[in-house]
């Protein structure tokens, strides 16, 4: 498992990580997962509910799978997060036994105006979230990057707004 190549490229829904994880693997050829995609989220839930209902039993299924999934001395992009909101629709924080089990080498975290990604999970996800939930979870998801990166000694490296030059630049020097 130490062969793992893992960036992990975390952010609240609808931050950007898909549209910079498609850069990022264009330029880099880097492979492409998402925690949904690798969860098999829509045999779980409904793809449009944003609520876990089990942390555990859903962090567990997360890496059993991606270990099913990783092939040595390729490098993966991982998107997924570093809290996600409880089945009462609020904010929590993922375990760090899940960061543990994924063994990142390095995380790129997203971050961008609360009422940008308001604006785009009501036209994606076709519901409203309250912006102070919103607004709460970045603030824990910065928190627990930053928590997650130092308990792991990994580099962490915070892009506002999707800036991928400066993205491009610092994974050429990883």
């Amino acid at each position: 498992m130490n062969d793992r190549k893992i960036i992990f490229v975390g952010g609240i829904h609808a931050v950007g990580k898909g549209t910079v994880c498609e850069k990022l693997k264009q330029k880099f050829n880097f492979k492409h997962l998402s925690a949904s995609q690798v969860l098999k989220w829509d045999e779980m839930s409904d793809l449009n509910n944003k609520k876990v209902q089990d942390f555990k039993t859903t962090q567990n299924r997360l890496l059993n799978n991606l270990g099913k999934i990783i092939e040595p001395n390729k490098t993966y992009l991982l998107d997924g997060h570093f809290t996600l909101l409880n089945s009462n629709g609020e904010p929590e924080k993922i375990d760090e036994s899940a960061f543990i089990g994924i063994q990142p080498k390095s995380i790129i975290l997203l971050t961008c105006e609360p009422k940008l990604i308001f604006e785009r999970l009501k036209k994606r996800d076709n519901s409203t979230y309250k912006l102070d939930v919103l607004e709460k979870m970045q603030l824990m998801e910065i928190e627990h990057a930053k928590y997650i990166s130092q308990k792991l000694d990994i580099p962490l490296f915070t892009v506002i707004d999707g800036d991928t030059t400066s993205i491009f630049e610092y994974l050429e020097t990883l």
